[in-house]
């Protein structure tokens, strides 16, 4: 079934510019109804609160990677336990698996 284009041109202009515009009309509804204000402002701030999140989370946390080139988890320090958030009656125990696998791994890059 083909659209006419003088069909495409009037759907285009009632929503993206004509007198009888969408946005338009959310536009002047927004600020003619305060009622809408405090639904625009909360959802305006969660927006920002998202963006502002993950822009600090890109830029302060260092396990945040975006060149996977780079690998940084495997230079992690095998001889010493690593930071945790939260540490309940834990001891550090060594992995013998552990130890051995890094010895391969030592010895291919050799």
């Amino acid at each position: 079934m083909r659209v006419s284009r003088v069909l495409l041109q009037q759907a285009a202009k009632m929503y993206l510019g004509g007198p009888d515009s969408f946005f338009k009309y959310a536009g002047s509804s927004i600020l003619k109804d305060p009622s809408v204000w405090p639904l625009v402002t909360i959802v305006t701030g969660v927006g920002c609160m998202a963006v502002s999140a993950l822009t600090y989370t890109a830029i302060a946390k260092s396990d945040v990677v975006f060149d996977k080139k780079t690998q940084p988890w495997l230079k992690v320090p095998l001889d010493r336990p690593t930071q945790k958030l939260v540490t309940i009656n834990q001891t550090y125990k060594d992995i013998p698996q552990l130890k051995v696998m890094s010895e391969i791994r030592e010895m291919e890059k050799q």
